[in-house]
């Protein structure tokens, strides 16, 4: 089981509709079981499973995941068969985040094209810097035409890998997610759809 972190210092990144929209995107490529779980005390990612569980859809799983004892429950999910595992963190990169870093197979970090994000990164970065996992930057909610997206991935460039699809604020993502389902689900031949495909092989290679 590859474990893959969503960690951002600054709330409003994105980081949990990347977390389950990437975690559809892996059962849709056939590349499941694909597991999500919730460590942020906002539940933002569990309340979306819970309105998921609503609707009659059960894929991806979700597993609750519990600091103590971290370890024995990843293994337990990689003796259960789980393929991919995506876990949405509070937004803080603190001490409670680096336990979760420790275990990650890659850590990926949304980040809107802004100063305001950029500057907010600068206090989270050392930590994911020093807990020597491979970690790659999203660049999410992403409108077209901003002068500041290729400022902003340049300047990330600068700092580690940018992943070269972006994933654009769209208001699909945003509505669908409120329900319980993911753009793949209401537009499986979309431009999101296609937009997360991408995103999705892009994660896979950093992992591989």
């Amino acid at each position: 089981m590859k474990t893959i972190v969503i960690a951002n210092q600054k709330g409003g990144s994105g980081k949990s509709t990347l977390t389950v929209h990437l975690a559809a995107a892996a059962e849709a490529a056939g590349e499941g079981p694909a597991i999500i779980t919730d460590t942020d005390p906002q539940g933002s990612a569990g309340d979306w499973f819970n309105q998921r569980k609503k609707a009659g859809l059960d894929q991806p799983l979700y597993a609750p995941l519990a600091l103590s004892g971290l370890a024995g429950q990843l293994e337990a999910l990689d003796a259960a068969g789980a393929s991919f595992l995506f876990i949405d963190t509070a937004p803080s990169v603190g001490a409670v985040n680096a336990e979760l870093f420790a275990a990650a197979d890659l850590i990926l970090v949304p980040l809107n094209p802004t100063p305001a994000d950029l500057r907010a990164l600068v206090k989270g970065l050392p930590l994911i810097k020093a807990s020597g996992k491979p970690f790659a930057f999203v660049l999410a909610r992403v409108r077209s035409n901003l002068r500041n997206n290729d400022g902003a991935a340049m300047a990330l460039d600068a700092l580690g890998l940018v992943l070269p699809t972006r994933m654009h604020e769209r208001v699909i993502y945003a509505e669908t997610f409120a329900h319980g389902k993911t753009a793949l689900d209401i537009e499986p031949k979309g431009v999101a759809a296609q937009e997360l495909a991408a995103l999705w092989r892009a994660v896979k290679e950093r992992i591989q």
